[in-house]
């Protein structure tokens, strides 16, 4: 039970739910408001099934008794893994108050589930259509992670390297696609590595917008390859709408569709989500067959940076994986040596890994995968958490990784 209390009340709304009394406020200027523990208009937790708080587990993190989370996570409460409640309590409020476009919030700490809380869209889906906004309301519902995808295609190039299916990052993307050199483009393409897709510095404008140039009609990797170049190959990431490309990214999935003979998705089912327990059934992942309002491509690529929907746990998977530097009960899943490249800083105007984008600044550092509208797996390795936001818009979403989540763990 939380009380925040002040001196007057204000549009107060009343709701019975679950035998719990709710008093909540309807605007943002509140001055009085009890809030119990399910605020019916505004976050939600799904009772029917167990939460981080109702299962009691051993005080020693990760002792003899503790499972791998292949099979689901084993649930602890906060104070058992020296995490404080009464901070995350009070992240809850600061949510409701500041009317923050939070669609839910998993926390890993020391290989416990400890926190899942689902919350609702009462501004951007009041009708509660999933299938066209992807917005989550429940953990029964895939969320799409827009651009968190490029992360997860940064592993599966580590894992191709690994298994011998890809030599090194210095491999140029011609190398793998003599046939698509086209005589017309600019030379300089033809020094674009893995290494400068992985570090967004192929030099492929961002901003060139869809229909991508329509001269080679359905073929949909030629017409990325049309892109034109704003910069040199190798030149450092600035962060401007022209240097940040999904389309680079899309190519490192051709990559691993020609290498492997198996479409991405297939690849990373095999080699990545399978072994940690994220079923085919659980994933989405969208490729350039499906009609995007403008072509329906005839060359089949699944879209490497921004196409996959997934469970939040699932995502907490991806993060447990790298917080163990690749490996996943005994198996080396992706080296070591491929998660330390991926959280290392490489010139250029932010701090920027293998397609993980770094923290700055703070203190413990952080490295996290990031999609638009606020799509987070955050991976704290210095106290062993991982942190999972999933939104309908990326406000505040720092606050509460940095002065809430983090802070309840080392306050």
């Amino acid at each position: 039970m939380t009380f925040f209390i002040s001196r007057k009340i204000k549009n107060i709304n009343i709701n019975i739910r679950y035998n719990i009394l709710v008093i909540l406020y309807e605007k943002k200027y509140y001055n009085w408001c009890c809030c119990w523990a399910d605020c019916n208009r505004y976050y939600h937790r799904d009772f029917s099934r167990p939460y981080a708080y109702d299962t009691p587990t051993p005080t020693d993190p990760r002792g003899p008794s503790w499972p791998w989370p292949t099979y689901g996570w084993v649930t602890s409460t906060p104070e058992e893994q020296n995490m404080s409640s009464s901070i995350l309590n009070d992240m809850n409020f600061y949510i409701l108050s500041e009317e923050i476009p939070i669609d839910s919030i998993t926390i890993i700490k020391n290989g416990y589930l400890v926190y899942e809380e689902y919350y609702k869209d009462y501004i951007i889906n009041p009708d509660k259509n999933f299938t066209t906004t992807w917005v989550l309301h429940e953990n029964t519902q895939k969320h799409y992670i827009w651009s968190a995808t490029k992360s997860i295609v940064s592993l599966l190039i580590g894992i191709a390297i690994d298994h011998g299916f890809i030599d090194n990052t210095s491999q140029t993307f011609y190398e793998f696609f003599p046939e698509r050199w086209n005589a017309t483009y600019d030379a300089r393409k033809l020094d674009i590595t893995i290494e400068h897709l992985l570090r967004m510095e192929s030099g492929m404008s961002g901003s060139t917008a869809p229909p991508y140039p329509p001269v080679y009609g359905y073929d949909y990797l030629q017409r990325l390859l049309a892109i034109p170049l704003f910069q040199n190959p190798g030149d450092p990431y600035e962060v401007t709408w022209d240097s940040y490309t999904s389309a680079g990214v899309t190519l490192l999935s051709a990559i691993i569709n020609r290498t492997t003979g198996r479409y991405t998705s297939d690849f990373a089912q095999e080699y990545l989500f399978d072994p940690v327990g994220i079923p085919k059934e659980n994933m989405r992942w969208g490729n350039s067959s499906f009609y995007d309002g403008y072509y329906k491509y005839n060359v089949t690529i699944d879209y490497g940076g921004s196409s996959i929907a997934m469970y939040p746990q699932d995502m907490a998977k991806i993060g447990y994986l790298c917080l163990n530097n690749g490996t996943w009960d005994g198996t080396q899943i992706v080296s070591s040596q491929w998660i330390e490249a991926s959280q290392t800083d490489y010139p250029g105007a932010v701090p920027y890994g293998y397609l993980w984008w770094l923290s700055y600044g703070v203190s413990p550092s952080y490295y996290l995968a990031g999609g638009a509208n606020g799509q987070k797996i955050v991976v704290v390795n210095d106290i062993d958490m991982v942190i999972v936001l999933t939104a309908h818009g990326d406000k505040l979403q720092d606050t509460l990784i940095n002065s809430y989540i983090i802070a309840s763990a080392i306050t």
